[in-house]
């Protein structure tokens, strides 16, 4: 009878421990990356740049160097950052997400 309680007992403690453990890290990444085609809003990438100026007298767009050539962003919607201390010439680092198969700013800071 001990016996059976003793196998008992370690056999809750097992599964316990099972359900406790952390889902392998790849398992978390693919999660994190997965998309939601219904939005239209694809992963967000990472980068740095000088800031060049805003496109047009525009606050809604700008033109970041990268790489030795100039390339023009929209702003997101939900963009936030030091829009209003940039000045050309800065060194930034910013984030882009695609929006609708646009590349929009979604984040500026100054460095």
């Amino acid at each position: 009878m001990k016996k059976w309680l003793k196998l008992g007992s370690v056999s809750i403690l097992v599964f316990g421990l099972a359900a406790c453990i952390e889902r392998p890290e790849n398992e978390m990444v693919q999660e994190t990356e997965r998309v939601d085609p219904a939005s239209g809003i694809d992963l967000t990438t990472q980068s740095d740049g000088i800031f060049k100026g805003f496109a047009n007298g525009s606050q809604n767009a700008l033109t970041i160097e990268i790489d030795g050539k100039d390339k023009r962003y929209e702003l997101a919607e939900d963009a936030n950052g030091d829009f209003k201390v940039l000045q050309k010439g800065d060194v930034i680092s910013f984030s882009t997400k695609k929006v609708g198969g646009k590349e929009q700013i979604e984040t500026i800071m100054k460095k």
